[in-house]
């Protein structure tokens, strides 16, 4: 398969950004968790000039609703990684939470093989090493039994459900869909990827185990944890410093002082 690298920025239904930046040290490419939209990241742009934040807009959501979305992993790579490869053209990274944290690693290995611009760094969050099946597996329960486990992850109070149950019963085909193809994942075993690989951890994350030590023997780089306080979603508590974080190890404060665009 052969993927054309246009030096001009493309229009895609398959991601969006958030804000014009002049000149950027570099993209942030954003992959969200099962049942997110690129949304989530629209206020991660307030917090940084040096990045441009781009987000990944999967199928059955937002401006996609009316699409299906997908089941199974090389299928949704095969789609999604020509759309994404015009924007390897100026430096990149890869941030990935939960089930997006596996599909940005699935992407970053598909442009290995096309020979693409790889990023500078893959951030991941809120997920196990891809080797690693998930502890629980979900997708199969009732409605109400579903309900019941994301109001977990999430860690909501009595206060926040009626609103939480009417949004994702709403979103529940979605979600549903995106669980399945996160938990039926299979990985594939090959060479590490010649990318540092940065975790993101939340100290009280029940859905995660090992740290960085699984995520180390997937990269010939290096292999950092940095821990925030919070559970399974608490980057959406911490957007301000997780943003400070990625361009700390990216470099950007060096960058800008050295004069780079």
């Amino acid at each position: 398969m052969e993927v054309e690298v246009r030096p001009t920025r493309p229009t895609s239904r398959w991601f969006r950004s958030f804000g014009d930046v002049t000149d950027p040290v570099s993209e942030v490419v954003c992959f969200p968790h099962a049942g997110g939209s690129a949304a989530m990241f629209r206020s991660w742009q307030r917090y940084t000039s040096a990045l441009k934040i781009t987000a990944v807009q999967l199928p059955g959501r937002e401006v996609r609703l009316g699409e299906r979305p997908f089941l199974e992993m090389t299928a949704l790579v095969d789609a999604l990684a020509p759309a994404l490869a015009p924007l390897t053209g100026r430096p990149y990274a890869f941030y990935g939470h939960s089930m997006g944290a596996l599909v940005a690693f699935e992407v970053l290995r598909r442009f290995r093989e096309l020979e693409l611009p790889l990023p500078a760094a893959l951030f991941v969050s809120g997920r196990d090493a891809p080797q690693y099946a998930d502890q629980e597996r979900v997708h199969h329960l009732p409605d109400a039994e579903l309900l019941a486990r994301l109001r977990a992850w999430e860690g909501l109070e009595p206060q926040d459900l009626p609103t939480y149950d009417e949004l994702v019963t709403l979103m529940l085909p979605t979600i549903r869909a995106d669980l399945t193809l996160a938990e039926t994942y299979q990985h594939v075993p090959g060479p590490p990827v010649p990318v540092p690989v940065r975790v993101l951890r939340g100290r009280r994350d029940p859905l995660v185990r090992d740290g960085d030590a699984g995520w180390a023997r997937q990269t010939s780089a290096d292999c950092s944890v940095h821990e925030f306080d919070g559970g399974h979603y608490f980057v959406q508590d911490h957007e301000k410093s997780v943003v400070a974080h990625i361009e700390a190890a990216l470099g950007v404060s060096a960058a800008r002082e050295a004069g780079t665009p």
